[in-house]
């Protein structure tokens, strides 16, 4: 017996020895529990798929070892594989939490064998595609792009036991404007949902705003009829477009997933099934789902059950909303939230969290001192602010949207106080909201005004995760970034959303990093963890890949996570161009935020509102146009040095700031051309026009030549809608003068 022993030793040690010599792959075995979780199969099939592309080994998932293995990766936890606490032993595996991950080289059966498991089946999946990173694949918000060069395979020697810094790290998927993920379909989330996935992220937020057809509900006998997509905006496709090839047979913009002239009905019920579609595969990749339910808007039907209802200030002013004088506890407001919160959790009994939102614009501002007389008797708020201090500090906000944004802010603090008694008496009367397990539905607020931030740990139960958003930007944000510290992360979850990239610079390229990173520090020192807020995944690539590094890693760096990140993807020359090109695209979206609240604003006066500010650009879009032209020359640096396989990123960022640089051109040129209109120049001005139309054409066609998802396709289509088109009338128009 003792001389079998050594003869399988020996037998192993010759396996691991030919490894290096021998041109055909070794023998792998890829083991799961005989029971083991959905989630654990599907990450033991990613890893034998993975092995087939980086190793040529093909193997399969199996539940026991096979005759001839060489190398054996075992899949899961002790609970759920009986052959890792086998290999293990019974402490062998160490203490993790549902989301800690471990890789961990070990002998089973006389084979050396990798486990790869965690606290729960996704922390498994985790681990798998953690692991699959050390072997060198990068993943990209759309694909994979692996490694240059193949490696021989051998089984890695690690001894890794991963928690996350941040329990929380969430992404977004429908949210508002054509350029975003409400022109989306499933078939477009799921591959963003799979790369989500990879880099480790443990949510998706589902945010369709009440105007939108993701649910039908009722109240008081009137139901609701009426459903928009983008603020009932609209986008033809026409034969003169630029980029007309990209959509196919549509005749307008729209969301793949719904009909483009169905009724109300079939829109809705279309809409309600792209996100179960959602839920479901968020759920099949590991990321639970936070759904919203907007209690704080309502179709205008239902404005004659809503005392003092107002027009929402709001694009579109599609919504009715309660106004400045609503009692805080109006029974007729209860109701249509009720019944939003209650068919919300009927028609998704199966999402893991429901956020109930403060509004962006505050309208509900004159009974705030009612509000706080009676969340001062109910908690005690005197004893850690005054109202008079919070108010005080709402008018005196730093770094707020402008010269007027003290008035913003203020209106923040004084509808935020009604909207916080409102909702503590609404989910008090509800009472625990059950989903399909039965389970007690968990609740998020979203968006609380930053003064009254010291409040909540009074206000709302222990644990309760609070979302957040102090401002648009984030180096406003950093002007004023002692209120993190304001912030009861021992009594409640905070949740930070971090803006990639902003609605109000819009059609631009947009990068954060820098003001990020600082803002991710800040959250290290307690908070639950982080959104990312962004609309444009393809401008990302390297942002996700460091806020999945820093969900895990509290050393993470941008320039270390780019040394990596982009080295592994494109090379080493060509990730040092590219980050240059990156650093430039940061400089413009920086000048951006500190001189211009709304340039790229998808909105029907993109282009148009220029015509009103006649005269050369200012000194700021000068600059942003420089930083955008140097970024474009880095980036065909980089695509020259590039590898084959990571050359498409570069000619992404070729195109991507050739629009750019050429859409402030168009500005430049709309500008001159209100001048001279002004001055009388008729033929002047139209010549300028020409050169918007020249400057667009070109603009659209180098966006249109590596667009890479709809947000891509939102933005041509705005951009023809709201720029090209615009300024098509304007020359018809002044050559009708010059004739």
């Amino acid at each position: 017996m003792e001389r079998i022993k050594k003869l399988r030793h020996w037998t192993v040690l010759v396996w691991l020895a030919c490894w290096g010599c021998s041109t055909a792959p070794p023998r792998v075995d890829v083991v799961v529990g005989s029971t083991a979780p959905e989630l654990e199969r599907f990450a033991a099939q990613e890893l034998c798929d993975y092995l087939a592309k980086l190793y040529g080994i093909r193997t399969h998932p199996s539940r026991h070892l096979t005759i001839g293995a060489e190398a054996v990766f075992l899949i899961g936890s002790p609970e759920t594989n009986s052959a890792v606490r086998q290999a293990l032993g019974e402490s062998g595996f160490g203490e993790v939490t549902d989301q800690g991950l471990v890789l961990k080289r070990t002998q089973w059966k006389e084979r050396p064998a990798l486990v790869v498991g965690g606290g729960s089946p996704r922390a498994t999946l985790w681990a798998v595609y953690d692991l699959v990173e050390r072997w060198g694949v990068r993943y990209l918000t759309d694909r994979d792009v692996l490694p240059e060069r193949k490696e021989e395979f051998h089984l890695s020697d690690l001894d890794v036991l991963m928690e996350p810094v941040f329990r929380i790290r969430a992404h977004p998927t429908i949210q508002d404007f054509a350029c975003s993920g409400e022109a989306w379909g499933i078939a477009d989330f799921r591959v963003l949902l799979d790369q989500l996935a990879k880099m480790k992220f443990s949510r998706v937020n589902i945010y369709p705003f009440g105007y939108q057809p993701y649910l039908h509900w009722e109240s008081k006998g009137i139901e609701r009829r009426s459903a928009w997509l983008w603020y009932d905006f609209h986008y033809p496709i026409t034969s003169d477009m630029v980029g007309r090839e990209l959509f196919g047979d549509s005749k307008k913009f729209w969301n793949p997933d719904l009909p483009e002239e169905g009724t109300y009905e079939e829109l809705v019920a279309a809409g309600e099934r792209q996100i179960h579609n959602l839920i479901e595969h968020a759920h099949r990749r590991g990321l639970e789902t936070n759904n919203y339910a907007d209690i704080t808007q309502f179709p205008p039907e239902f404005a004659s059950l809503l005392k003092d209802a107002q027009k929402v200030r709001q694009l579109g002013q599609l919504m009715v909303v309660p106004g400045a004088s609503t009692p805080v506890d109006d029974p007729s407001y209860r109701d249509l939230c009720t019944a939003v919160l209650k068919t919300i959790i009927e028609t998704y009994p199966e999402t893991d969290l429901i956020t109930i939102s403060i509004p962006e614009w505050r309208q509900w501002t004159e009974v705030y001192e009612d509000a706080w007389k009676v969340l001062d008797a109910k908690y005690g708020l005197s004893s850690v602010l005054s109202l008079s201090d919070a108010l005080e500090a709402g008018r005196n906000r730093k770094w707020f949207r402008g010269p007027e944004g003290w008035k913003k802010s203020l209106d923040e603090v004084k509808g935020d106080l009604a909207s916080l008694v409102f909702y503590d008496h609404l989910l008090e009367s509800l009472g625990p909201l059950q989903g399909s397990s039965g389970a007690p539905k968990r609740i998020m607020f979203w968006g609380m005004a930053e003064e009254l931030w010291p409040l909540l740990g009074k206000i709302l139960k222990p644990g309760t995760e609070v979302g957040l958003m102090p401002d648009n930007f984030q180096t406003h944000v950093l002007k004023r970034r002692e209120i993190f510290g304001t912030f009861p992360t021992d009594e409640v979850a905070g949740l930070l959303h971090l803006t990639l990239d902003d609605d109000n610079v819009g059609v631009m390229p947009q990068i954060t990093i820098s003001a990020v990173h600082e803002l991710v520090k800040e959250l290290r020192k307690g908070w639950a963890g982080f959104s990312a807020r962004e609309r444009f995944p393809a401008d990302h690539d390297w942002v996700l890949a460091y806020l999945s590094r820093a969900g895990w890693d509290a050393e993470a760096t941008p320039d270390a996570v780019a040394a990596d990140f982009l080295q592994g993807v494109c090379g080493q020359a060509c990730g040092v161009a590219l980050l240059e090109a990156f650093r430039e695209v940061e400089a413009a979206t920086t000048a951006f935020e500190q001189s211009d609240y709304g340039f790229g604003f998808p909105v029907p006066s993109l282009m148009m509102k220029h015509w009103r500010r006649p005269g050369p650009i200012p000194e700021y879009l000068s600059q942003v146009r420089d930083h955008y032209r140097r970024g474009l020359e880095a980036s065909r640096r980089a695509y020259r040095q590039a590898t084959d396989a990571g050359r498409s990123l570069p000619a992404f960022w070729i195109g991507r700031l050739e629009f750019a640089v050429d859409y402030v051109n168009a500005v430049e040129a709309v500008r001159l051309a209100a001048a001279a209109e002004s001055s009388g120049s008729t033929e002047e001005a139209l010549n300028h026009v020409r050169q918007a139309l020249r400057s667009l054409k070109t603009a659209l066609e180098s966006y249109a030549r590596v667009a890479r998802n709809r947000t891509d396709l939102g933005v041509i289509a705005i951009v023809n809608e709201y720029g090209y088109r615009p300024m098509l009338e304007k020359s018809a128009e002044l050559e009708q003068i010059v004739k």
